[in-house]
C-alpha cells in the first residue's frame, strides 16, 4: 500500500522539469492505526492540527490513508503546495468516476481518481476529515473545527465490489520534485503536525503508533511520539548544516585528504562531512571533479585550530576554526550553498 503515497501529489509540472538540486525527501513520518478485529466502517474520521506548515518554500502532505474490504484505498488530507497555496487532496485508486467538479482521472503508478481543492486552511487549527461510504459513492469532507466550516472535497463513485473501510494509516512527506527539489535533507522547511486517533463510524477509536523513515530519516531532522490520543512529529530546519548523523570522510591527522577519498565516500552517499578538529586535520582538502558527482554534496565543519586550504573550482578556499560550508555539485561547478 506504500505506493499510494507516490501519486499526484503535486502539480504535474514537477513531473516534467529537470531536476536542480539533490534530494527529494519523500515520506518522513508514518502514523500506524490499529482497529479492532474484524472492524468494517461506512465513515472513517480522521483529526490533525498543523502547527507550522514548513513556510512558503515547502511542499508538504499530512495525510490519512484508507482501505476497502475487496478493493484498492485512496487517501484525504490537507497540503501546503508552496508560495501560501495551501489545499485539500482526495483521490481512490481504480475509481470508476465522481459526481462533483473538483475531480479528475488520474493514471501515475496506478489509476484513479483525484479531487483537489484550493482552500486557505490555516495553522493551528484542528481539522476533521470525513471519509464516507454510500452505496458506491465515497465521499471525502474537511471540516475546521475552529469555525465548523465544512468543505466537500469530493465525491467518487467507486466499483460495486468495494466493500466497507476497514484499515487506516497516515503519513507526513515533503514532495519537492524539479525545480523546487531540496539542497539537502538539512534544508527542509520546519514543519509540525498531530494527529489525532481516527475513529469508525463515529463510535470506535483506533489506537495509533509512529515511526520516522525515507531518504531524510535522522534524529537530528524528524522525531515523532505518540500517547494514548494522539501522535506528534516535527521536522527541523537545520539551515544546510549537516547533522552530527552524516556520513563523514575519515581525515589521517597531518595528511593531505586526496579527491579521490572524497569521490570515494559519495559513491555511497548523497552527502558526506568533511570534520576536522585538533588531532583530526587535513592542512589541504582537494575536492573531486563536480561532472561525476552532479548532485552530491560535501559539508566542511571546521573545527581545529589550523586553516585548512581547499582546491575546489581551480581556485584555493581558506577554512578557518569555526566555519561550516556547504557544497553542492550542479554538474559544472561546486556551488556555495547558503546557510
Amino acid at each position: 500500500m506504500s505506493r499510494f503515497r507516490k501519486v499526484l501529489l503535486f502539480p504535474l509540472l514537477f513531473l516534467f522539469t529537470p531536476l536542480s538540486h539533490a534530494v527529494v525527501a519523500g515520506g518522513i513520518v508514518s502514523i500506524q492505526h490499529t482497529w479492532p478485529a474484524g472492524s468494517a466502517f461506512n465513515k472513517l474520521t480522521f483529526f490533525q492540527q498543523v502547527n507550522n506548515d514548513g513556510g512558503p518554500n515547502s511542499h508538504y502532505y499530512w495525510a490519512n490513508q484508507f482501505y476497502f474490504k475487496q478493493g484498492d484505498g485512496g487517501y484525504i488530507g490537507l497540503q501546503n503546495r508552496s508560495n501560501g497555496v495551501h489545499a485539500f487532496n482526495f483521490s481512490i485508486w481504480k475509481a470508476k468516476g465522481w459526481k462533483s467538479s473538483t475531480c479528475q482521472y488520474f493514471d501515475h503508478e496506478g489509476s484513479g481518481v483525484q479531487c483537489q481543492i484550493v482552500v486557505p486552511w490555516k495553522t493551528g487549527h484542528v481539522y476533521q476529515l470525513d471519509v464516507t461510504k454510500s452505496g458506491n459513492l465515497v465521499t471525502g469532507v474537511v471540516t475546521d473545527m475552529m469555525d465548523g466550516t465544512a468543505t466537500t472535497v469530493g465525491v467518487i463513485e467507486v466499483p460495486d465490489s468495494f466493500g466497507k473501510l476497514y484499515s487506516s494509516s497516515g503519513f507526513v512527506e515533503e514532495y519537492s520534485q524539479g525545480n523546487g527539489q531540496l539542497t539537502s535533507c538539512y534544508a527542509m522547511g520546519a514543519q509540525s503536525s498531530t494527529f489525532m486517533n481516527p475513529t469508525g463510524d463515529d463510535r470506535v477509536k483506533a489506537k495509533q503508533s509512529s515511526s520516522t523513515y525515507g531518504n531524510c530519516n535522522d534524529a537530528y531532522v524528524v522525531q515523532a511520539a505518540c500517547n494514548n490520543n494522539a501522535c506528534s512529529n516535527t521536522i527541523n530546519n537545520l539551515g544546510s548544516i549537516a547533522s552530527p548523523n552524516a556520513p563523514k570522510v575519515s581525515i589521517v591527522n597531518g595528511s593531505e585528504l586526496q579527491q579521490q577519498t572524497i569521490s570515494a565516500a559519495l559513491s555511497k552517499v548523497n552527502l558526506v562531512a568533511i570534520r576536522s578538529q585538533d588531532g583530526v586535520w587535513s592542512p589541504r582538502i582537494y575536492f573531486p571533479q563536480p561532472a561525476a558527482l552532479k548532485w552530491k554534496s560535501i559539508f566542511i565543519d571546521h573545527r581545529a585550530s589550523y586553516d585548512s586550504s581547499v582546491y575546489v573550482n581551480g581556485g584555493v578556499t581558506r577554512v578557518s576554526k569555526g566555519q561550516q560550508l556547504m557544497y553542492m555539485s550542479d554538474g559544472s561547478r561546486w556551488k556555495l550553498i547558503e546557510q
